[in-house]
């Protein structure tokens, strides 16, 4: 008996699931959105600039310098700067980490004040000590720059940090 009223109760949900309707009908079209300000969808003015073979050697310090066109003071500041090299083809690293198989670590630094400005990466050693190994080829490295769409300083609008709300609603975070 309790295996028919199962048997039932899963016919009876069965059909009732079948003879819903899943989809109502359908909406007006919403308004096209727009490209974005450089013409292409999704690029958020984001700029790279590609680099050939570097070698970083005792001689240039194990350092190598970049100048990327057109960055300024006000880019570097209000900008996220990233830099990618390519010690073996097809593998990218990016600076400020531990090189391939962790035989180096690198170091980005970025000057605004300079004229151009300037992107620096630094060979150093695992333990942050100068570095002291063999000379360093990258076959390529690429520097990333992504600058701020909207760049608020909170602390001149006296932002209280202890205040969950008053900051969700300075950054309209979601």
């Amino acid at each position: 008996m309790k295996t028919l009223k199962l048997l039932a109760m899963i016919m009876i949900t069965g059909i009732v699931a079948v003879s819903c309707k899943k989809e109502g009908p359908a909406g007006p079209q919403g308004a096209a959105g727009t490209n974005g300000t450089n013409g292409t969808n999704g690029n958020a003015n984001v700029t790279v600039y590609g680099y050939g073979t570097d070698t970083l050697k005792a001689s240039n310090n194990y350092a190598a310098n970049y100048y990327p066109a057109g960055l300024t003071s006000g880019l570097v500041d209000s900008s996220i700067i990233v830099t990618y090299y390519s010690a073996y083809p097809g593998e990218w690293n990016m600076a400020n980490g531990y090189g391939p198989s962790g035989q180096y670590a690198t170091i980005q630094y970025t000057y605004g004040g300079s004229t151009p400005a300037l992107v620096s990466v630094y060979l150093r050693n695992v333990d942050g000590t100068g570095y002291t190994g063999v000379d360093v080829i990258w076959d390529s490295v690429r520097i990333f720059v992504v600058p701020a769409n909207i760049y608020k300083i909170a602390k001149h609008d006296k932002l209280n940090y202890n205040n969950y709300k008053a900051v969700n609603d300075y950054f309209k975070a979601k």
